[in-house]
């Protein structure tokens, strides 16, 4: 997991991957023009962007997910939202089996959990091994969000 904002972006792009870096840069291009919700195209299935806008979920309503074809960068343009993470490790029993078609696993939150709470302009990286838990916050908050997914073959 990499958590991060894009104000100090200039400095952590020398120590990224070149794939985590275009999906950077795309990024930045992606919010220039204030996306309304919905796909955006930039290398098909193997790189493509989500804009979504939601209200946010308790701690309580929100189960927790990972990715085994592809790697989420999420980024916060509005609102307020906590993510939950934690490391994806043997003994972790799913709640509901992984869907090849949607690329995701569910399970319930990790007593070791850690809280992550972000702020407009941050992004973090959730990584095949990351159980996470996006979309948390105070009920009634909206969340305006780009999730930007990368295929692992792209790191081979």
């Amino acid at each position: 997991m990499i958590l991060s904002s894009l104000s100090s972006w200039e400095h952590d792009r020398k120590v990224e991957h070149p794939i985590i870096v275009e999906a950077i840069e795309e990024l930045q291009n992606i919010i220039k023009d204030h996306p309304a919700p919905g796909r955006v195209e930039i290398r098909g299935n193997e790189m493509y962007a989500i804009v979504m806008e939601l209200d946010a979920k308790s701690l309580d309503e929100q189960v927790a997910e990972n990715h085994e074809s592809y790697i989420d960068v999420q980024y916060l343009i509005e609102g307020e939202e906590i993510y939950g993470w934690s490391p994806l490790r043997e003994g972790i029993e799913p709640t509901k089996p992984y869907d090849s078609e949607g690329d995701i696993t569910f399970y319930n939150p990790q007593n070791d959990e850690i809280l992550l709470p972000l702020k407009p302009g941050m992004f973090v990286v959730f990584f095949p091994h990351d159980i996470h838990r996006p979309c948390m916050g105070t009920k009634s908050t909206k969340i305006k969000k780009v999730v930007i997914k990368i295929h692992i073959s792209l790191f081979k």
